[in-house]
């Protein structure tokens, strides 16, 4: 089985179409959040308009499984599960080929579990539980998709923390993030590393590059790798000057 791990595409249209073009050589395309783009003159709800239909075009061709991230706040929540997820990633689920978010399914061999972004460690709960529950009554390998990678530390954010909160609590086998653009590509990190025998995977993202970064990963043989158009950081520096108030000199 072949996977394509994915992140931050932030309403990059070209990159939702170089998707849909490589999804004929893939079994499964995860997308860990960050669909959207809050700095984008489109508005939210327009750009989910604009999104679902690019997905349902990649769904046609290979399942996919989305989360949700803190650019991707767009319309209401409901609670179709006993936990809340935006309506707009709901109305994906009408599509037979997406695992949407806030959902527990399996995949050949593989179970996925999509964890969304505007909840509380309770209600993520909600859906790894479940996955947690399949796993133990199958053995089937597991993968989790939440947007914010896992770190411990001094110096890290209560979201991180949470994160790792919960691999630990749950321990499945891969956990697949993204939100830190530059994670791959800071010292001591990897877009590849263990965390207390889970394997998380990191993209990360280069926002002016032409091509995405993603991760291929075969999980019956437990082989990845890290594609990208650089091995450097880009830094995003003067993506968002429409947001700088420039006032004349005086």
């Amino acid at each position: 089985m072949k996977l394509l791990l994915i992140a931050d595409l932030h309403f990059r249209v070209h990159w939702f179409r170089w998707l849909i073009e490589q999804a004929r050589d893939i079994d499964l395309v995860c997308i860990a959040a960050d669909l959207l783009d809050i700095f984008k003159f489109e508005s939210r709800t327009a750009q989910a308009r604009q999104v679902k239909n690019l997905l349902r075009k990649l769904a046609d061709v290979v399942p996919v499984a989305i989360c949700s991230g803190n650019h991707d706040n767009a319309g209401r929540q409901i609670s179709p599960d006993r936990a809340p997820v935006y309506e707009w990633f709901v109305e994906l689920s009408s599509h037979r080929n997406i695992i949407t978010d806030g959902a527990t399914q399996i995949i050949e061999n593989l179970i996925v579990t999509t964890v969304p972004y505007h909840c509380s460690k309770e209600q993520k709960s909600v859906w790894l539980d479940r996955g947690f529950t399949i796993r133990r009554q199958t053995g089937n390998t597991w993968l989790v998709l939440h947007h914010v990678p896992p770190m411990t530390g001094s110096d890290v954010s209560g979201e991180e923390r949470e994160a790792a909160e919960l691999l630990v609590r749950y321990h499945p086998d891969y956990f697949v993030s993204g939100h830190d653009h530059a994670f791959p590509y800071k010292i001591g990190q990897s877009w590849n590393q263990a965390v207390n025998g889970v394997r998380v995977l990191v993209p990360g993202q280069l926002l002016k590059a032409s091509v995405p970064n993603y991760i291929l990963l075969n999980p019956e043989q437990g082989e990845a790798s890290w594609h990208t158009s650089s091995e450097r950081w880009i830094p995003e520096d003067g993506l968002f000057d429409h947001l700088i108030l420039n006032l004349p000199k005086a």
